[in-house]
């Protein structure tokens, strides 16, 4: 996508970055579609802040929740708070930074500091 903005309407996301597109590459009306891409970098946000507020006032994600069927989802500590208060289903937490840290390593990319 272009903007990040756009990506406020999608399903939860939980990592933003930017991406190295090469070969064929189409531009369309909110992003681009490419034969060959790869992360440049990335970052974890919470979703429920980025959802509210935007990729600028996103607190930095202190839990990753596992969900069933494997779904991650990175949430900053107030919001991880209001989920324990009201019973949103926790099953698993892990550390962000190490859950972050994993996925730089996994694809040898470094930290999108802002956006």
């Amino acid at each position: 996508m272009h903007e990040h903005r756009a990506l406020r309407r999608s399903r939860d996301p939980a990592v933003l970055g930017s991406v190295a597109l090469w070969g064929r590459v189409v531009e369309h009306a909110f992003g681009f579609r490419a034969e060959y891409a790869y992360p440049q970098r990335l970052r974890l946000v919470c979703f429920v802040c980025f959802w509210q507020w935007g990729a600028e006032l996103t607190r930095p994600c202190e839990v990753v929740v596992r969900r069933p069927r494997g779904r991650l989802v990175p949430l900053c500590g107030p919001d991880a708070d209001l989920c324990r208060r009201y019973g949103y289903p926790m099953r698993r937490l892990l550390g962000a930074h190490e859950v972050e840290q994993s996925l730089l390593d996994a694809y040898a990319v470094d930290l999108l500091r802002t956006l």
